[in-house]
């Protein structure tokens, strides 16, 4: 039985999180950090998936906080649009999700990886696939 694989795509600005902090959540979690969420791009997201990313996360500074003025909100319109993909090539939406993290908020940065894998974890359960 393998880890189901969650990517964490954010800003370096959102948090410092390591290994340790995701202890207990039965995922692998892969956390890819850039110096500002709105740097990450569709292509990013798309190979998060390719690199077997069961689900992506992007993590982003939260409303009227980011560092680089509105990098958080071009990293919004861009989890939509590959939402709006993904949906198109038949994956759930809902395996890609945005959250407004507060600077370096560790343990708001956790929980959203929780509820992440708790979605996935019901979407991989009506698939029948048991990780």
């Amino acid at each position: 039985m393998s880890l189901t694989k969650i990517t964490i795509l954010c800003c370096h600005y959102t948090n410092e999180a390591g290994e340790e902090d995701f202890a207990g959540i039965p995922a692998c979690i892969e956390v890819r950090r850039f110096p500002c969420s709105g740097k990450i791009e569709v292509v990013d997201i798309l190979r998060a998936f390719l690199d077997e990313a069961e689900a992506v996360l992007v993590a982003v500074c939260e409303k009227n906080k980011c560092h680089n003025q509105v990098g958080n909100l071009r990293a919004e319109k861009r989890v939509s649009l590959t939402q709006s993909l993904l949906a198109e090539i038949g994956l759930e939406p809902q395996r890609l999700r945005l959250a407004w993290i507060p600077r370096l908020d560790t343990g708001a940065l956790v929980e959203e990886v929780k509820n992440m894998y708790e979605v996935l974890v019901d979407i991989l359960s009506q698939k029948g696939d048991t990780k």
